[in-house]
């Protein structure tokens, strides 16, 4: 009798160890990303005169977030305007004394082309203004402040990181073998240990391709907006997707 109790439980430590390998093997983490995401930069150099934003602030499209200073830029387009408004009186002149035959075709030209050559260098400083203006590209908040106000900037320097907290995602890797056999638009439950609660997210887009070293896939869901909203997600959180429920203890060794 002893003997069979033995074996009975021996067997049954067999099925739970197999069912807990299986268990981990069927959880994946899984976490949170920002779909829409971008690193700010400055478009040419000189002084950060003004950063406008801090981390955790919120910004509108379009909205300046730092100035490069550029005062020097406004005097030499405010000097090119007066000299435009002296061009276009000599090219009015001009033109009248070319009708009376006072002036040659040649001396009328030369003034009109330096006229046109003065616009063009009103554009090309006001381009340059604007040029000094950092804006936000898209409706965001603010993660992170790569520099300070009044330090050097160079174009390419990073100045500050946002993303778009209504467009997130979550992301696993997926072994290649389970996610071949999915569809999109199927819900899942994914369980977010900082929340301490599981969220609803939908299958959007599968990657192209596999991953030769790991084979797996990389696949994306994303969450409603009542979702996201309720659960507070954020970029960076972490969390476990499970295929499967937990498993069913045998009924012969309830018996025992």
């Amino acid at each position: 009798m002893k003997y069979k109790q033995f074996i009975l439980v021996f067997f049954g430590i067999s099925i739970l160890l197999s069912m807990g390998h299986t268990l981990w093997a069927d959880q994946f983490p899984v976490v949170v990303e920002a779909e829409v995401r971008a690193v700010l930069s400055a478009e040419r150099s000189g002084v950060l005169s003004s950063l406008k934003v801090d981390v955790g602030d919120t910004v509108k499209k379009g909205a300046v977030v730092g100035v490069v200073f550029h005062r020097e830029l406004i005097l030499k387009k405010e000097q090119r305007e007066a000299n435009r408004r002296y061009k276009k009186v000599q090219v009015e002149n001009l033109t009248k004394l070319n009708d009376k035959g006072l002036v040659t075709d040649e001396e009328l030209a030369k003034a009109k082309m330096e006229l046109v050559i003065n616009e063009k260098e009103i554009s090309m400083i006001q381009t340059e203004i604007e040029h000094s203006n950092i804006r936000a590209p898209f409706s965001g908040r603010v993660v992170t402040r790569h520099i300070q106000p009044h330090e050097w900037v160079t174009p390419g320097r990073e100045v500050v990181e946002l993303y778009d907290p209504r467009k997130l995602r979550i992301v696993a890797d997926i072994p290649a073998d389970i996610a071949v056999e999915w569809n999109k638009g199927k819900t899942d439950s994914l369980y977010f240990p900082d929340l301490k609660k599981d969220i609803k997210a939908k299958l959007k887009v599968f990657s192209p391709q596999v991953d030769v070293r790991s084979n797996t896939i990389k696949v994306y869901w994303t969450v409603s907006n009542k979702e996201r909203k309720t659960a507070h997600l954020l970029p960076g959180m972490k969390g476990v997707l499970k295929f499967e429920e937990d498993p069913e203890i045998p009924s012969e060794l309830d018996t025992q």
